[in-house]
């Protein structure tokens, strides 16, 4: 009796080994699932190893051990299939603005995959020239989203893409390299488009790219009227882009009064605050989306098996915004905008002149010429304005730069 015992002592000792040493032994592919994120994440999943040793970082090793998802993926509820992918990289609240509710909502009406790059290396798009490597990752990442939704159309999907800080050139770099398939850019208090454009870029002048750049009013010593002002307006006086900025009072880089990691974010504040919230940005935002679906992407295409051709947009079928908006609007002096000789705008340089930087020569505009149609502005001069979609992107941009609250005599 005790010698049976004992033998079956050993056979489950035996047994308890094995099942330690099994689930100890790394898995060569994980199950599905297994870096999902929920609720918001509910699809995760780590990069091949050729794919990020392909980038050549610094430390590729770092990346392969991470227990964290490369990649997490959202897709509207009960979607069998999508129309385009909003894709951003991984820096400090851009992860929250494809968590946010009115995002999502709009996703979901627009059947938009959301596409978080969690461990994308700066060199597969940023940092390379030209960068010749994006071609397969993307091309990776996308299959395995298709792969692990079960959505095909991740394969062909035009994107929109997002940017922020140190990870702003990934929107407008996307877009040099990518220009068939990106609808729409956002840079949320990142990098500006740069002009001119990298003599590696694919883009053309034809493409209808839609653009926005978001800086608060004191960001990086007036990197707004520095740079951003004159980049955006060069695209639309000399491409086809169809770019505008928003310049927010009270703000610096991206630090709101309710920025994320503040104990009042998501909380009510007081009805008669002037200052602007990160989510009321968010919601433009999220408009912004709406309105490039909208107007470049073909009603009811689904790119199962090719892409979809994307359409382009007339400028004359916009509003535009006086490129002095801004300070007439909060009330400031004129800051410096230059011209060179034959037109282009050019940048105030940093640090050689002090901030701020005032335009030698300050004036007025009429309340009533800030913003109009672009069909009641001659079209020679059209490129100089910024452009929004419609009257109500243009009353939405006009409620987040009227500190005085006068949108009547704006636009009526």
């Amino acid at each position: 009796m005790y010698k049976a015992l004992f033998v079956m002592l050993l056979v489950m000792v035996a047994s308890f080994v094995v099942l330690a040493q099994s689930a100890a032994a790394p898995a060569t592919q994980p199950a599905a699932g297994d870096y999902a994120l929920l609720p918001y994440w509910p699809v995760g999943f780590k990069l091949p190893r050729e794919t990020v040793e392909s980038w050549k970082e610094a430390k590729p090793e770092q990346q392969l051990k991470s227990p964290e998802a490369d990649v997490l993926v959202w897709t509207p509820p009960e979607a069998k299939r999508i129309r385009a992918v909003l894709m951003f990289p991984n820096n400090t609240d851009l992860v929250r603005i494809g968590e946010y509710k009115a995002i999502r909502e709009v996703a979901t009406r627009q059947e938009i995959g959301i596409v978080y790059l969690q461990q994308l290396g700066g060199k597969v798009l940023e940092r390379s020239d030209p960068p010749t490597v994006a071609d397969q990752t993307m091309a990776t990442i996308l299959d395995l989203c298709a792969t692990k939704t079960g959505i095909a159309e991740f394969r062909h999907a035009p994107w929109i893409t997002l940017g922020k800080s140190s990870r702003g050139r990934f929107p407008f770099r996307t877009t040099w390299w990518f220009p068939d398939r990106v609808i729409a850019s956002l840079n949320h208090h990142g990098e500006t488009p740069n002009w001119p454009m990298e003599k590696w870029s694919k883009a053309g002048k034809e493409e209808s790219v839609m653009h926005l750049s978001v800086q608060g009013l004191s960001e990086w010593d007036g990197t707004w009227y520095r740079a951003v002002r004159p980049s955006l307006l060069n695209y639309n006086t000399q491409t086809n882009w169809l770019c505008h900025q928003m310049v927010i009072y009270g703000v610096d880089h991206g630090y709101y009064p309710d920025y994320y990691l503040y104990p009042n974010f998501g909380k009510p504040m007081e009805k008669s605050h002037r200052l602007i919230r990160c989510t009321d940005v968010w919601d433009y935002e999220a408009k912004f989306i709406d309105k490039a679906m909208e107007l470049r992407v073909p009603k009811d295409s689904y790119p199962t098996d090719k892409p979809t051709t994307l359409l382009n947009v007339k400028r004359e079928s916009g509003y535009l915004i006086h490129p002095r908006a801004p300070e007439e609007l909060l009330g400031s002096k004129w800051f410096a905008l230059r011209q060179d000789a034959q037109g282009a705008y050019k940048q105030i340089p940093w640090p050689d002149e002090v901030t701020p930087v005032f335009d030698t020569v300050q004036g007025t505009i009429n309340l009533a010429d800030l913003i109009k149609p672009a069909s009641a502005v001659p079209a020679e001069q059209r490129g100089g304005y910024m452009w929004v979609a419609d009257k109500e992107l243009a009353l939405a941009w006009l409620k987040l730069h009227s500190l005085y609250y006068q949108p009547d005599r704006v636009l009526k």
